[in-house]
């Protein structure tokens, strides 16, 4: 599952990116003020290239130069570049090794990597959308309860940001960033293993509402999920708009929640009104104790917010699925 749903975010993103900077154009973008000297940098420090390979971003440095875009990084610039790790890079499944042979692929996601600005980490703050050079959108989040900086859901290693080049800044992710494929709707479309949910949330009328600014976290459940429900209730719920509302809404959070970011919360609420308990322990997250994010299926790559798969069709408090006729 996780396979074809990351892969397919991947090859659309790389397929869509001229139309995508089209659709995001009229976007409000949160812009970065940054003081003169600091848009300078140091002019006597390497250039991006040459830091990148100082650091021992050795896998970067051979993709950046096997995209064709050494040349590109080392003029004037400025520049931020989000650099992931040669651990990162290492912790790619095969899936996504294979993709990135494709140098069209390769070339979007190295500059989706890449601002046209200078951004230090004091610049970040939660929730800010910056476009990057590739043309498609990151998003920012800052975690207080566990001191974590996400871009795009991906770590920053924060022990190593602002290293200054003499063309840019560069920090470095312990994750390698997928560009969104679309908004929410344009995701779960996308992907062959959502489409009882896909045809729920037309039933529902929410078309338009997820395909909104956001940021919205979708807790999304998979064909599988849905399939643990008796066909003919499923078929009642798919009728009844009201419940399928209330059901559907209880998998939306108004906030974007990165699972680099989910502590044990006691509960956060949903667009439903009501709450979900959300609990992590070796690497899984949960919800409601017994609903489990699917593995690979975390942090969905869009342009609203996060989307993260799950196993089991939550339900709100005092629902009575059975109820329905």
């Amino acid at each position: 599952m996780a396979v074809d749903m990351k892969l397919m975010l991947v090859l659309m993103a790389a397929a869509s990116v001229a139309a995508a900077r089209h659709t995001w154009a009229g976007v409000e973008m949160m812009s970065i003020q940054m003081a003169e000297a600091e848009r300078r940098q140091a002019p006597d420090a390497p250039n991006l290239p040459d830091l990148a390979k100082q650091l021992g971003l050795n896998t970067l440095v051979q993709l950046v130069k096997q995209a064709g875009l050494a040349d590109a990084l080392s003029g004037a610039g400025p520049f931020t570049v989000f650099g992931p790790t040669d651990a990162a890079f290492s912790a790619l499944p095969s899936w996504a090794k294979e993709a990135v042979k494709n140098v069209t692929v390769l070339t979007e996601i190295l500059k989706y990597h890449v601002l046209s600005t200078v951004a230090m980490s004091k610049d970040i703050k939660d929730e800010m959308v910056v476009d990057t050079l590739q043309g498609l959108p990151i998003r920012f989040n800052i975690y207080p309860n566990n001191g974590v900086y996400t871009a795009q859901c991906s770590p920053i290693d924060l022990k190593n940001v602002d290293k200054k080049a003499s063309n840019g800044v560069l920090h470095e992710l312990t994750r390698v960033m997928i560009p969104p494929a679309g908004d929410i709707v344009d995701a779960a479309i996308a992907c062959p293993v959502f489409k009882t949910l896909v045809t729920a949330v037309k039933a529902a009328g929410l078309v338009d509402t997820l395909k909104g600014k956001g940021p919205f976290t979708v807790f999304a459940p998979t064909d599988k999920a849905f399939a643990k429900i008796p066909k003919a209730t499923l078929d009642n719920l798919l009728s009844n708009k009201t419940a399928l509302t209330a059901v559907l809404t209880y998998h939306v959070a108004p906030l974007t929640y990165c699972s680099a970011g989910i502590v044990s919360y006691d509960s956060i609420k949903t667009v439903n009104g009501a709450k979900v308990k959300i609990s992590v322990a070796g690497g899984t997250v949960k919800l409601n104790n017994n609903v489990k994010v699917v593995a690979g299926g975390a942090d969905g790559s869009v342009t609203n917010g996060v989307v993260h798969a799950i196993d089991t069709v939550l339900m709100p408090p005092g629902f009575d699925l059975n109820s329905l006729h």
